[in-house]
């Protein structure tokens, strides 16, 4: 840990990270990647003052699900179709649709008709009315249009990990004025500013779509929910539910859940079929103790080790707000500047808990990774000490951009609504998936998704996979105490006038984690994840529970487990860390010919 090397070149020396960036050439500055090996795993749990039992058992095999399958029929579909639309848990509820009730599906252009069909037919049978309706058609675009606004802009491959920058000041972020805040970026960094948001080359008119067609679409959701009444409940997008409830506008209590069943990847996996129950006990089970817990700390063989103290009060406002069906808040800060989830009665908030005021939680050590939600990117470490960011090593495009953030006006210094200390760069998010039948889907590997599309692909289908935890920071009170469910307008101004986020971002996702946590006035530890598993998978009520709808052990194995050079499969991990992205695209591709192993 601590070299920073340039992916090119296997004996090019050491760059210097304090080395001005115009002085760097470009290629190089996409390159550069933090070396790592994993046999140092205990030395770092030691240098950042883990004193938690860490992993005890050995690295799990890599697997994926080979059963998957297309199809062609909307018959084929209907199997899984049937299973889609009665699952009550995880971010896709379908099934807390009721007979009688109206439903609206909104699917991106590409989505495919086919899958698109088989749920409405499921629906119908179950007497539930399904409004699916594709983007394009609600904005009034032409399909062909779509198609080559798409090929325009799709300029990017899933190694170039800059990607992930935009979040920064788009959705998750919430720039008020992203554009401006671009602006400084590129003022600042040239270079860099074309790397991560290269022109696209289209006409005026295609031109003139694309920079319109997100608000349209908004907005034609909101008109068609107003002229459909009857309408109950929506489903739509792939994640950032909190925040894509708000798309709704005046209609955002209608909103239900995610819709990840664009395509034939997730309908064709075991995720519908997965037992509800089930679900809901595995994700009770994972959070039980946190509210008793005096210190939380986390491992992972990509170089993570962070820990943190707890106290009596922070531990029991994690508890009371870390429950998200398929999305566990597994760290206090995200737990916390919100009305929780009702664990009964969701997607309704418990308003009897009331506004959970945020926390900041002061974190040490270094999280690693080579995967965010846009894409992957040579191994990064984010170092923090005291709760905050204090250095980025490595990452290639990535970590350049992390590191001019760092210098955004206003992120060190200003003081964010409901919080009692200074800055952005808080560690905020520990989000924990909680399925063990979701994967990384091959896909995303292959291909391009324009960029303004954060929400389309990219690497987004992998926190979704169980015991995978994808952190981010900032200084977010999601909520306000004014109203449930509903951002302050203190925030609100608060980013207008400044133009900084008031959202989080800068993701990161660590595969194979350990996260503990100790028991206060006990010494005891609990290990609620290792290396990637979640152990409230083993637990005997769980597997109990499971039995009731076959054999355990099938229903509640994990079915992907990340391939991961020098962990999980055989292989030098810096030959990975340095281009991530050449490893992904090689797995992908393998599976697509049917010529991976993990496909026999």
């Amino acid at each position: 840990m601590g070299l920073i090397m340039l992916a090119s070149a296997g004996s090019t020396p050491a760059a210097d990270p304090a080395k001005p960036a115009a002085a760097k050439k470009a290629e190089d500055r996409g390159a550069i990647f933090a070396t790592w090996s994993p046999e140092k795993m205990a030395d770092l749990r030691k240098q950042y003052g883990l004193i938690g039992p860490g992993p005890q058992s050995k690295y799990p095999e890599a697997r994926f699900p080979a059963y998957l399958k297309k199809f062609k029929t909307v018959e084929d579909v209907m199997p899984a179709a049937h299973a889609a639309v009665t699952q009550t848990a995880g971010r896709v509820p379908l099934g807390l649709a009721n007979p009688g009730d109206d439903v609206l599906i909104v699917v991106p252009w590409d989505a495919d008709p086919v899958v698109q069909q088989a749920v409405a037919r499921a629906f119908k049978e179950r007497k539930v009315n399904a409004h699916i309706k594709f983007e394009h058609d609600l904005a009034g675009v032409k399909k062909a249009d779509m198609a080559a606004i798409a090929k325009a802009e799709s300029v990017m491959q899933i190694g170039d990990g800059q990607q992930e920058l935009n979040f920064f000041f788009e959705l998750t972020g919430q720039v008020a004025d992203p554009e401006k805040g671009r602006e400084w970026l590129r003022e600042k960094d040239p270079e860099l500013y074309k790397a991560t948001w290269p022109k696209a080359d289209y006409s005026p008119r295609l031109e003139a779509i694309a920079n319109g067609y997100a608000k349209l679409v908004e907005q034609r959701i909101q008109d068609y929910l107003s002229a459909h009444p009857a309408i109950s409940k929506v489903y739509m997008g792939l994640g950032a539910r909190n925040k894509t409830r708000r798309i709704l506008g005046p209609h955002a209590d209608k909103f239900y859940g995610s819709y990840t069943y664009n395509n034939h990847f997730d309908i064709s996996s075991k995720v519908p079929d997965f037992p509800g129950d089930v679900w809901r006990l595995v994700e009770t089970k994972t959070m039980e103790s946190i509210g008793f817990a005096d210190r939380l700390e986390v491992s992972d063989p990509e170089g993570t080790a962070l820990a943190a103290d707890l106290t009596e009060e922070v531990a029991q406002a994690w508890a009371k707000g870390a429950y998200q069906q398929g999305h566990l808040y597994m760290f206090p800060s995200q737990a916390t500047g919100r009305w929780p989830y009702s664990l009964i009665k969701y997607p309704a908030y418990d308003k009897d808990k009331g506004f959970l005021a945020p926390v900041l939680v002061e974190a040490t050590g270094v999280i690693a990774s080579t995967n965010s939600h846009r894409a992957v990117h040579p191994r990064l470490e984010m170092h923090l000490n005291k709760g905050k960011v204090t250095k980025v090593v490595g990452g290639g495009w990535y970590g350049e951009g992390f590191r001019t953030l760092l210098d955004y006006p206003g992120t060190n210094d200003l003081t964010w609504p409901f919080f009692d200390k200074p800055g952005f760069w808080w560690i905020y998010e520990a989000g924990t998936a909680t399925n063990p039948k979701y994967f990384k889907h091959p896909a995303e590997m292959l291909s391009q998704v324009p960029p303004r599309e954060l929400l389309r692909g990219g690497n987004l289908s992998e926190r979704n996979v169980a015991g995978v935890i994808h952190w981010a920071v900032g200084a977010e009170a999601e909520h306000g105490p004014e109203k449930a469910g509903k951002p302050s307008p203190k925030s609100i101004e608060f980013g207008k006038k400044y133009n900084v986020p008031i959202g989080h971002a800068m993701h990161q996702h660590t595969v194979l984690p350990t996260y503990q946590v100790r028991i206060r006035g006990t010494g005891q530890w609990q290990t609620l994840i290792e290396h990637g598993n979640l152990t409230s998978l083993s637990d005997p009520e769980v597997r109990a529970l499971a039995a009731r709808y076959g054999d355990a052990d099938e229903i509640l194995r994990k079915d992907f487990v990340h391939p991961i050079p020098g962990i999980t499969v055989k292989g030098k991990y810096d030959s990975y860390g340095k281009n991530p992205g050449a490893w992904w695209k090689k797995w992908a591709t393998e599976i697509a010919n049917n010529k991976s192993p993990y496909m026999k």
